[in-house]
């Protein structure tokens, strides 16, 4: 479950001002950029009454959106404003990522935004006005940073494809009665919400998405993969995430005597846009949302020999036609046959 998710959750133990009645359609978070030169100290603020929430997302991705060193390789090869604005949205502190005050205060007027409060809450006194909305406790928060096009498409008169999509996919799938934050925000024994925003980060949690019955097929390996513990396609997020089976037979001097693999993920090929220039195209998309088989075939070589095979998470820092630089790997599930 890849890629930085937005915060839904209400800062914790905050209670609700006077002079912030609830709305029903309150600004959402989404990209900036936001020129505010104050975010770096506002933000700090934040941390200092909710420790809590700052621990956890301090060490996520979010924190990271700007800085990550995958990102940043990713970055100079392609500087475009289009990724600058979702990993840095706070344009005058970039390093500070996607930040308390992004998602909270996305309009900038020092009022905060959160979820409707708790059953059962007390309200105490908050230090900051708060404006609850129901929308924010839902997918309605991720949306515009994790569901877009691909930059310019409408602009070039061409519907082209979604770079991201990940809140479609949530809600066709069988979890979509629940919010992100019951997965990436899971609640702490103080009753809030982590802000870790766990995926990549979170191998254990990548390994309970998927299931996975492998069985051998004469000189191959076939792959029966379903869903497991997920709201989504598997991988989803950016175009830089990807599941590799993989099928093997080693000599006893180690070396490889037959090699099987193939990469799941959303295919493209760039087309031309009738206002002039190229837009991605979608061609494929053979990731794992439903039960499927894939089957690799091994060849002779394999006959009467052991096979070992597994399934690599990989996230992949650049493409070039079908040669991928692997910047992170995540064994999801491996054996032997």
């Amino acid at each position: 479950m890849v890629g930085a998710v937005v915060a839904l959750a209400a800062c914790a133990g905050g209670g609700d001002a006077p002079r912030a009645p609830a709305l029903e359609h309150a600004p959402m978070p989404g990209p900036g950029p936001r020129g505010r030169k104050d975010a770096a100290a506002r933000n700090a603020a934040c941390e200092g009454c909710h420790a809590e929430a700052a621990a956890t997302w301090r060490a996520s991705l979010h924190a990271g959106a700007w800085t990550d060193p995958v990102f940043q390789r990713s970055y100079e090869s392609e500087p475009a404003r289009f990724c600058r604005d979702c990993h840095a949205p706070e344009s005058a502190a970039p390093a500070i990522g996607v930040a308390c005050v992004t998602c909270h205060d996305p309009e900038g007027r020092g009022v905060v935004l959160a979820g409707n409060a708790r059953a059962g809450a007390g309200a105490s006194a908050a230090s900051h006005p708060v404006q609850r909305a129901a929308a924010f406790a839902g997918s309605a928060a991720c949306a515009r940073c994790h569901e877009f096009p691909f930059p310019d498409a409408a602009r070039r008169g061409h519907d082209g494809a979604q770079m991201q999509r990940t809140v479609t996919e949530h809600a066709a799938s069988r979890f979509a009665d629940r919010s992100c934050a019951t997965c990436h925000m899971p609640k702490t024994e103080r009753g809030g919400r982590a802000h870790g925003f766990a995926v990549a980060s979170d191998p254990a949690m990548l390994r309970r998405a998927l299931v996975v019955h492998v069985t051998r097929r004469g000189d191959g390996v076939a792959f029966d993969l379903a869903p497991g513990e997920v709201g989504h396609a598997i991988p989803t997020g950016d175009l830089f995430r990807r599941l590799v089976l993989i099928a093997e037979v080693v000599g006893e001097d180690y070396l490889l005597i037959a090699h099987a693999s193939r990469p799941l993920a959303r295919h493209f090929r760039f087309e031309p846009a009738p206002q002039g220039g190229k837009v991605q195209r979608e061609i494929g998309d053979d990731r794992v949302q439903g039960a499927m088989r894939v089957d690799l075939d091994l060849g002779p070589r394999a006959r009467g020999q052991a096979i070992a095979w597994r399934i690599e998470w990989q996230r992949v820092q650049s493409m070039r036609d079908q040669e991928a630089v692997i910047a992170d790997v995540v064994i999801l599930a491996e054996g032997h046959l």
